[in-house]
This record gives C-alpha cells, sequence and structure tokens, in this order.
C-alpha cells in the first residue's frame, strides 16, 4: 500500500516543472504573437489590395461603357435617385462615385468593397463640404479629385469633362488609393500624414488643388506603411505614399498623381 501511495505521488508534476511549463508556454506565445499579429496586418492589406482592384476594374468598365468619359466624383440628384438614407455616402443634394458604381451602375456587387480593411468604426463624417453626416461603413477609399484644368476627376458643378485619351500614362497615373483628412500638424513627407479618427475620405486631393492645404484629404498608409492604389489602368499596386511623388511638380514622370 506504501508503494501504491509513492508510486502515485512521484506520477505528478513537481511545482518547478509546472514552472518551467509556464515560462515555455510564455516564451513561445511571446514570439508567436508578433508574428500573428503581423500576418493578421499583411492579411488586412491584401484585403485592402483586393477591394481597391475592383474598383479600379469597375471605374474601367465605367469608361468604356460611356465613351471613355471619366467617372465623376460627385453628380447632382435627381428625382429618380435613392433616398439619401439608401445610399452608402448619405448626401442629401448629391450622388457621389462610390453609390454611382454601386446604385447606379451596379458594376460592384458589395458596398464593404468601398471599405479599407483596416478601418472598423463607421465614419461619422465622409470628408466634404457637400457631405455631412455620418455613413453607415468605414469607407475609406478615394478618388483622385483635382480641380481645375488637367484635372482626372470632376463634379457635377464643372463643366469640363475629362477623357481617358486625354491622360498621357494610363499604367502611371493614379486614381484611386486609401484616404483620410489629415490631422495637423502636417508633415511634409507624405509617409508621415496622419489621418484624423472616423473622418472616412472618399476622395483625395493632389497638391496642384486649390485646397490642397486647407482642406487636407490626402492619401494614407494604413498598411504596414503602404497604401493600395488603383490607376487608370486598371492595375493596383501597395506603395509608399512617398513613391506617389505628392512632393513633386505637375509634369514631372514620377508624379503619380498628374494625368500629365
Amino acid at each position: 500500500m506504501n508503494r501504491a501511495l509513492r508510486s502515485r505521488r512521484t506520477a505528478g508534476f513537481t511545482l518547478i516543472e509546472l514552472l518551467v511549463v509556464i515560462a515555455v508556454i510564455a516564451i513561445l506565445a511571446g514570439l508567436l504573437l508578433p508574428a500573428l499579429s503581423g500576418a493578421k496586418k499583411k492579411a488586412l492589406g491584401v484585403k485592402c489590395l483586393s477591394n481597391n482592384r475592383q474598383i479600379s476594374l469597375a471605374s474601367r468598365l465605367y469608361l468604356d461603357d460611356h465613351d471613355g468619359e471619366f467617372l465623376r466624383l460627385w453628380r447632382n440628384r435627381v428625382a429618380t435617385d435613392p433616398a439619401v438614407a439608401q445610399l452608402i455616402v448619405p448626401a442629401p443634394t448629391a450622388i457621389w462615385w462610390v453609390d454611382t458604381l454601386y446604385r447606379m451602375e451596379r458594376t460592384l456587387p458589395d458596398p464593404k468593397i468601398f471599405n479599407c480593411a483596416a478601418l472598423k468604426v463607421d465614419s461619422t463624417t465622409v470628408s466634404s463640404s457637400t457631405t455631412p453626416g455620418a455613413s453607415g461603413y468605414p469607407l475609406g477609399i478615394g478618388m483622385s479629385y483635382r480641380t481645375g484644368a488637367g484635372g482626372l476627376t470632376f463634379t457635377a458643378s464643372t463643366a469640363t469633362k475629362s477623357r481617358e485619351n486625354e491622360v498621357r500614362q494610363p499604367s502611371a497615373t493614379l486614381i484611386f488609393a486609401d484616404a483620410g483628412d489629415l490631422a495637423t500638424p502636417i508633415p511634409a513627407n507624405p509617409d508621415l500624414w496622419v489621418e484624423k479618427p472616423l473622418g472616412s475620405a472618399v476622395y483625395f486631393r493632389p497638391p496642384t488643388d486649390g485646397t490642397y492645404t486647407t482642406t487636407p484629404v490626402r492619401v494614407v498608409a494604413r498598411h504596414a506603411g503602404r497604401t493600395p492604389v488603383g490607376f487608370v489602368d486598371g492595375h493596383t499596386e501597395s506603395l509608399k505614399p512617398s513613391a506617389i511623388g505628392f512632393t513633386l511638380p505637375a509634369g514631372n514622370p514620377a508624379a503619380l498623381w498628374d494625368r500629365d
């Protein structure tokens, strides 16, 4: 009987052994968690790039269906348009490009495609003087908006139309990217731009725009220092904001925001 008791006592773990096991588990967790976190962030970047790809292809379909004319940033509402509450971007007087592709053209199957995967909270405002109020989606993928001569996209308030055949290098001209309303102060280095929380944008301004400084709605990097971008020809890449050439003058071949 004594031998049986001794056998049962020696079969269990000692306190030191348990502590060693716990320490090993803690070390392994410390090694694995950063890797898992990095893998999750990479997956979000891949998802956002996929969304951008679908938007870029939808833009190509729009170009083909409208005689090479670019999708306008927004247009005025008409009586047959859906109610404001049914829109992704709830503007009382306008239909934005997001709802043109999804509601009007039916070229995209899911409104979540317009969301940056890194954003989890619905935006409380959509950055625009004509679009106050909240959206039921995080949004965060913007279209290039450059006012005046040489602009890539225009609004309904502008008589000028922009066509694909006016773009000198479609494969090197940016039209979509992650975008947000910047916080101040604004660093000169685009890689250091930080956006305001919850204020998602559906467009971004290049440096030749008249309100580039006063309304700093810009391209932002949410995916390990990079932003998914879509080009006029429909292809997509993941770039650092500094690689887009926002600090370069119009006409510079490395200024991907410039259609000329």
